[in-house]
Formats: C-alpha cells, structure tokens, sequence
C-alpha cells in the first residue's frame, strides 16, 4: 500500500522521534513503507515522513538491497565533505548543494532486531545521513 507523505511544514518533521522498543516493529508496516519509497522512486524514507514519530528509516540502494535501519547511532563522520544534489520526498521539486562527510559509522538494529556496527562510504553515507537528519527533526534545509 502507498502511504501519504507529509510535507515539510508538518510540525511532525521537526521533533526528534521516539526510540523503537525491541520486536514492535510491524512487518506490513515496512511492506508499506518500501512500496511507498518504490512509487516515489526514492531511495530512503524515514518514518516521521509518513507520519510516524519512531527512529526508523530504510534505505532501498542501487544494488537492490533493501535495508531497514532501527534505532540508528551515527558515532563518526570522517573524511572530506563532498558536495552533491539533494531532493527530500517531503520538500518536493526542491533541491539544494549539500556537503556531507564522505564517511560514517554506524550502529542499527535490523527488523529482525540484529545489532550491525557499519562502515558505510559515499553516497549511502549521505543517504543515511540525511534519513538519519528526519530522526532528529531536522531537514536538509535546517542547514541553510
């Protein structure tokens, strides 16, 4: 099922969302959810965008690996900041040059509440920093 987005003006997309409690995770709900970001030919969607204040996004990359990230942890970005264009499902039609770190670590719970601890370089880096942005109600354009 498709699911609404809510746009940028909604008050919801500017709280820091709620920890996830072990196992409540609703597996039509990430159904939904990757429907959703296909639809949009996306490739992340955080939770609060659909309305939902919990600290979840997932990320559908380009070797067709969906991934669902639980209660993200960003301990590190390193590296030089790179600079590219981004767009937001939540700000439509609106891009902006941003320059994210090339380089990130990260902890997250899995949907099978599996802890990783993960490198991630490049452009996942900065698609996961951006998904990771919508958590703690922050938008790209915060930054300008």
């Amino acid at each position: 099922m498709i699911l609404q987005l809510i746009k940028y003006e909604n008050n919801l997309l500017h709280k820091k969302c709620k920890k996830i409690k072990q196992n409540i995770l609703d597996k039509r709900l990430l159904k939904n959810m990757f429907d959703t970001l296909l639809n949009y030919r996306a490739i992340g969607l955080a939770a609060p965008q659909i309305g939902i204040s919990l600290r979840l996004f997932i990320i559908n990359s380009f070797d067709s690996r969906k991934q669902i990230f639980c209660n993200p942890k960003i301990f590190k970005t390193y590296g030089v900041y790179k600079e590219f264009c981004e767009g937001c499902l939540s700000i439509p039609k609106l891009f902006y040059q941003m320059k994210r770190k090339e380089i990130i670590l990260i902890e997250y719970f899995d949907e099978k509440w599996k802890v990783h601890n993960l490198q991630i370089k490049g452009f996942l880096a900065r698609v996961v920093l951006h998904e990771n942005d919508h958590l703690n109600g922050k938008l790209f354009l915060d930054y300008f």
